[in-house]
Order: structure tokens, then sequence, then C-alpha cells
């Protein structure tokens, strides 16, 4: 017979949540709030925050959140058409501000940034997924397909393009 433990409220943003996403164990859950400039990842084990990383300093509305199949690395898209991609096994990997070894400056400049991204059109929604190591793919509403493989370097290259609904309007038949 398993037990059940007391439902846990963790406290992860102060605006409402907008994206969230659980890795396939079931051990980590990535959250984003409504501002979307933070992610936060969480031990749902232990239920404490692991890291904060920062996807930008504008407001975004983020589409979705991703984990790699073996939780190394996360990947985020959003409006502004860029798909962030952070290390989480290895943080270091993860850029920081120049001026943070100056600890008197605060968060900001203490954040996480993306080990790599690359850019999309902004006026078109998409998701982002882990396909293999070190591969980010998207799919946008426009019917494109990208696929960027990454390094540790920070380096993102595009592998492939694809357009899936090229000629497919509202009005077109199949």
């Amino acid at each position: 017979m398993s037990s059940s433990s007391s439902p846990v409220t963790i406290n992860a943003h102060q605006s409402e949540l907008a994206c969230l996403a659980l890795n396939q164990t079931g051990t980590m859950i990535a959250t984003a709030s409504s501002k979307g400039t933070l992610i936060r990842v969480w031990d749902t084990l232990k239920k404490v925050q692991l890291v904060e990383l920062r996807r930008g300093s504008d407001p975004a509305t983020l589409y979705c959140i991703n984990f790699s199949r073996d939780s190394e690395f996360l990947c985020c898209s959003s409006d502004k058409g860029t798909i962030h991609i952070f290390a989480l096994k290895d943080t270091k990997l993860n850029r920081r501000c120049t001026f943070s070894a100056m600890g008197f400056l605060g968060n900001y400049v203490e954040s996480q940034w993306a080990l790599a991204n690359f850019t999309l059109p902004p006026e078109c929604a998409c998701i982002c997924a882990f396909a293999s190591k070190n591969t980010v793919i998207a799919i946008c509403l426009d019917g494109t397909f990208h696929k960027y493989i990454f390094n540790a370097d920070g380096n993102c290259n595009r592998e492939s393009f694809d357009i899936y609904l090229d000629g497919c309007g509202e009005d077109d038949s199949f």
C-alpha cells in the first residue's frame, strides 16, 4: 500500500503562472509567470528551488517550456521570437552578466542567462522541444519546422528548415 503526502504549495512567482513543464521522471517542474522574464526549476521531491533562469529583461508571453529527455537542458519559446536553451545539470555553462561578481548589484546581474538561443519570426507562435542530445526543434503556427544543434560553447546552428503548410489557406480544401 502506498502512502500519499500532504499537498505542498510552492510560491513559484509573485504573479500568476503562465507556463509550466514536468521532466520525464516527474522529479522537476519548471515554472514561468505571466511576466515571462524568469523561469524557475523546482525539485518536486524536496520541494526546493533548484535554479532560477532569466529568459530576458522585457516581459514576454511564453508559449512553452520543455526539458530534455535526461533533464540536462531546458528550452523555452516566447512571443519575442527567440528560443532559449539553458543548462540544468552543469549550470556553469549558462551565461552570466559581467558584473555578477559584484554582489551588491542585485539579483538581475546574478541571473543565469541562456547557454544558447536562436531566433524565429516573432509574429508567429511556436513550440520547441528536444529531439536528441544537443538538438532543439521548433514548430511554428505558420507551418515552419526548424531544427538547431547547439554545443557547450553556446554556438547554435540551423541543421534543417521545412515548410509543411505551404499553399494551404483557410479556404483551400485537401
